[in-house]
């Protein structure tokens, strides 16, 4: 019989409903500069409203020390964390940095908060799964469907054609599943 997490809705928290700390996003924000120390505030939001909020302040130096300290307040506690970052060199330049796990001391490039939890790790310490593995073959379509359909939205006027036509095309192959879906379902209510 089913337990603490099973079944298609579970339980247990997943990757999408945590706070994550994803490094290339905090690249690409300007936290990551190598010989800096960048401080500032990382938010999240859930449907456009405010879903958490925290302060970090990330040192590079690549010949010495490299760490991020998040700092939080949770049910009114102050939190502090400390996470050594790694900087591996890339080959034509430039750094490419990962998180060594607080829990499995592995590198990783997310660090998740679940719902529940008292500091940030990797998905690989929390054994979080992805909403997707939860999913049948029919929330995998609609999934499908909306990162499609999303694309779309966001794609310029100017995208080419066929770029369109592939957002187009996994669209149209989501719906054929649900249809597919569909009629079995009405043939199982209609009976032998």
């Amino acid at each position: 019989m089913g337990g603490y997490g099973s079944g298609p809705s579970g339980g247990r928290p997943t990757v999408e409903t945590s706070l994550r700390i994803d490094l290339p996003q905090l690249r690409r924000a300007g936290f990551l500069k190598p010989g800096c120390r960048v401080a500032g505030i990382w938010q999240w939001t859930r449907h456009g409203e405010p879903a958490g909020s925290v302060d970090i302040a990330v040192t590079l130096e690549p010949e010495g020390r490299c760490d991020i300290i998040i700092s939080f307040r949770l049910d009114d506690e102050p939190i502090s964390q400390e996470v050594r970052l790694v900087g591996v060199p890339m080959p034509f330049g430039g750094w490419r940095w990962f998180a060594l796990c607080p829990v499995t001391g592995r590198r990783c490039t997310t660090l998740v908060l679940p719902i529940g939890g008292r500091r940030f790790a990797s998905i690989l310490a929390w054994r979080l799964p992805y909403a997707s593995q939860r999913e049948d073959i029919f929330g995998r379509a609609h999934r499908r469907i909306a990162k499609a359909t999303a694309r779309l939205d966001r794609m310029s006027n100017y995208a080419r054609r066929p770029t369109r036509q592939r957002q187009w095309d996994r669209i149209v192959e989501a719906e054929a599943v649900l249809d597919q879906g569909l009629e079995l379902a009405l043939r199982r209510l209609a009976g032998p």
